[in-house]
């Protein structure tokens, strides 16, 4: 997202207390600003609008529907009127509730139709404001990197450490799909708190593990999955980046789970790759198995589907942008 902002204008961005591994992940650019204290960015924001067209983009990603958020947002009512009176734009570009809220939804409504473009990452998420399009996630854009066309012989793993164990007949399954299909078990961390879920899993299996040690910055450890990525025919995960990410480098995602999936699917549907998601509870390891023997067959299916989705990241990025001001703008 900050790679089509920067086409627009100058980059000043709040990043409160993120690490500074975090921020070099970003790979920002050399006139790019960052802030860590709100106030500061207030201001700065402010005095862009007296001087000259200013936006305010709003961060992507999911959207809690609490009233500390609401009351977060509804402090910046100032700087987005601001923005809005001086001729400049406000854009919320693949933003997404992460579940829904009845009473406040109404409020962060107001909110969200002061922006000029609001882009839903998912289409519940649409259908519960009435508002605005929908675009695949951002994480869709990501083209493939070099070597993408060697030996998929891996079996990704990568699982949350903050819920349950895997059942046991959902451990089986994975271990006699990784047989069936010749594949090596590769367990992998993405997210470092799920370290020790890693390692477990990768006992189960029988599997190498890769885990986040300690000195390993953000982009390295990525760049560190991506080569494995690229050696995967198959991803099994229950995190939805770890399955986009896979996608894109041309691994088949498959969202094995023992609990109902309220989040993964629909990121997967907005992009037209539909049931991807297999819920565990009732099938013994036998059918989970076939189940998975025949989303693994998908890869044609979810190349095209891949390839719409950057496009249109592509062109609603582009279409958003449009109006562009002048050389000498801010974006905030």
């Amino acid at each position: 997202m900050f790679d089509r902002l920067r086409e627009a204008g100058e980059l000043h961005i709040y990043l409160a207390d993120s690490s500074k591994d975090f921020i070099a992940a970003l790979k920002l650019g050399k006139n790019d600003r960052v802030y860590r204290d709100m106030k500061q960015w207030k201001v700065a924001a402010l005095k862009s609008v007296l001087r000259r067209p200013t936006w305010f983009v709003d961060k992507p990603g999911e959207v809690l529907l609490t009233e500390d958020i609401y009351q977060g947002q509804r402090a910046l009512l100032p700087v987005i009127i601001a923005i809005r009176a001086r001729g400049g734009r406000v854009l919320r570009l693949g933003i997404g509730q992460r579940a829904s809220n009845e009473e406040l939804t109404p409020k962060f409504r107001r909110l969200y139709r002061l922006s000029n473009s609001v882009l839903w990452r998912d289409s519940a998420s649409a259908r519960a404001f009435g508002l605005g399009g929908v675009m695949p996630d951002w994480g869709f854009e990501s083209a493939p990197g070099a070597g993408g066309d060697q030996e998929r012989d891996l079996l990704l793993v990568s699982y949350r450490g903050d819920r349950p164990t895997l059942a046991d007949e959902t451990v089986t399954a994975i271990r006699l799909f990784a047989d069936q299909k010749g594949l090596k078990v590769a367990v992998v961390t993405q997210v470092g708190r799920d370290d020790e879920r890693t390692a477990e899993l990768a006992e189960q299996l029988g599997g190498t593990a890769l885990l986040w040690e300690a000195g390993v910055t953000h982009a390295q450890q990525e760049e560190k999955l991506r080569i494995l990525f690229r050696r995967a025919a198959v991803v099994v995960s229950d995190r939805l980046h770890v399955l986009i990410i896979g996608a894109t480098e041309g691994a088949v995602p498959i969202n094995l789970t023992d609990e109902p999936d309220i989040k993964v699917g629909r990121h997967f549907d907005a992009i037209g790759y539909e049931k991807l998601s297999i819920l565990t509870v009732g099938s013994s390891s036998a059918e989970l198995v076939s189940r998975m023997m025949e989303q693994s067959g998908r890869g044609s299916e979810l190349g095209r589907a891949v390839e719409r989705a950057r496009d249109r990241v592509r062109a609603l990025s582009a279409e958003a942008l449009v109006l562009r001001p002048s050389a000498a703008s801010e974006l905030d």
